[in-house]
């Protein structure tokens, strides 16, 4: 079975634009009407659906670029982005530990407990229900077009492991919104937030490693070219 091309341009436009809603950017606002998402959890699923953007994108791209370009670029792209990932995901996970940290002692004292309330007491779950709701709906669409353009990306187990995170961290951070009474929402919210963080942290430990993988394979690549080329001179 041939690979159906247009499935996979719309499977990596419906992640870019989850991503997109995830960022809160303005274009989020003016074609959907949302508001920026609030919180961490949200936001924070950002870092794994940049991998999953980045992984489909490579896929599309290898469609009109010649393979051999590709695997050359793919080796690099991949290290700066696993760079980047694991940067960004420990600084952040450092940041909604801290938070939790803050209100979990706020609460835990007499006077904390009234300053709790008033700054983290009033987390806007309906806003984000609406959110993760569109993002949920957009994943499952995106999921079926990969099906729809060819069968067996199902058999690349990477790809079906991320997409099944960005799909888990989605309910999973819906579950933690609705579970708890109002008052505590923040502070779920920010366990939300830390496990989209140590998500992106495997995801770009395991990138790292196929970009090294990747990078020596293109290197060694060209030597056993020369040494074949010297042999039959």
């Amino acid at each position: 079975m041939k690979l159906r091309r247009p499935f996979l341009v719309v499977a990596l436009i419906l992640a870019i634009l989850v991503l997109v809603i995830e960022l809160g950017t303005g274009l989020a606002t003016a074609v959907f009407g949302l508001d920026d998402p609030p919180g961490l959890g949200i936001p924070y699923m950002a870092m794994v659906d940049t991998v999953l953007v980045f992984t489909l994108a490579l896929m599309a791209i290898s469609l009109v670029v010649p393979e051999a370009v590709v695997g050359r670029v793919q080796g690099c792209a991949t290290l700066i982005l696993a760079i980047l990932t694991l940067f960004a995901a420990t600084v952040l996970l450092m940041v909604a530990v801290a938070l939790l940290l803050l209100m979990v002692g706020l609460l835990a004292s007499f006077f904390g407990a009234a300053i709790y309330a008033a700054v983290f007491g009033s987390f806007p779950r309906g806003t984000a229900a609406v959110i993760l709701g569109l993002l949920l709906t957009l994943k499952v669409v995106m999921a079926a077009s990969l099906l729809l353009g060819h069968q067996r990306f199902i058999e690349n187990k990477g790809l079906v492991l991320l997409v099944l995170t960005s799909l888990v961290l989605n309910l999973l951070t819906a579950l933690l919104h609705d579970l708890p009474p109002g008052l505590l929402v923040s502070i779920t919210d920010a366990i939300a937030g830390i496990v989209a963080a140590i998500a992106a942290i495997v995801w770009g430990i395991l990138l790292l490693i196929g970009a090294i993988v990747a990078i020596i394979r293109v290197i060694r690549v060209p030597r056993i070219g020369e040494r074949e080329e010297a042999v039959s001179r």
